[in-house]
């Protein structure tokens, strides 16, 4: 049975629809990155990817997972999946398209080597679609009423996204702590279930308000 050894959970801003996930080094203007995503939930590159949203101002929340093998599939529902690799440098951050850290840089008891990540996502359809009635509804996006709407969309849109292995061959490389800056910020950790096979709860959506005149 697979085993989880790493949980972290952030918020992240979808800038330009997009935020990514990559190894420590990985130039998001190189030769080696994939294009933005257009219509697809992921873009993958040597040892990055794009993983997009439908929206761009509301904050998805991301929870990254690395497992020593294949991790099981999860009670939850998911509305979209993809499974790809990746080469990660015993390290692995998160972004925002303006190359923003999000995560600095998170080590990985896997080590140096090729990763299979798979990425879910829940809500990405509804949260647009939830964010273009604000728009709808609302003429100005800095009155009270709408910033208090858009605070019940934040971090409703949901992305899991799990590291393991690619093809362990034997001892991998480990790389040291002072090679990255760890996650420091306390806030940032979600606690980790005992369960292995579990993902946890995903957060629900809020319920549609009644049209209101402005």
């Amino acid at each position: 049975m697979s085993r989880r050894l790493l949980r972290l959970g952030v918020r992240v801003p979808p800038d330009k629809c997009v935020f990514r996930v990559h190894g420590l080094g990985a130039d998001p203007g190189g030769m080696q990155a994939p294009p933005r995503p257009v219509g697809t939930l992921l873009s993958v590159g040597y040892d990055q990817m794009w993983i997009a949203s439908l929206q761009d101002d509301v904050d998805v929340t991301v929870l990254l997972e690395e497992w020593d093998a294949h991790p099981p599939p999860g009670p939850e529902p998911w509305e979209e999946e993809s499974e790809q690799e990746l080469y990660l440098r015993g390290a692995v951050a998160i972004s925002t398209s303006a190359a923003e850290p999000v995560l600095h840089g998170v080590r990985l008891l896997g080590g140096v080597g090729r990763y299979r990540v798979r990425v879910r996502a829940r809500y990405r359809t509804e949260i647009a679609r939830l964010y273009d009635g604000l728009l709808d509804r609302f003429r100005s996006g800095f009155s009270q009423e709408f910033q208090a709407a858009l605070r019940e969309l934040q971090g409703v849109e949901h992305y899991l996204v799990q590291l393991w292995p690619s093809a362990p061959t034997g001892p991998q490389r480990v790389v040291a702590d002072s090679a990255f800056d760890p996650l420091t910020a306390p806030a940032a950790a979600l606690p980790v279930p005992a369960p292995a096979e579990e993902t946890g709860p995903l957060p629900a959506l809020p319920e549609t308000p009644e049209p209101v005149s402005d």
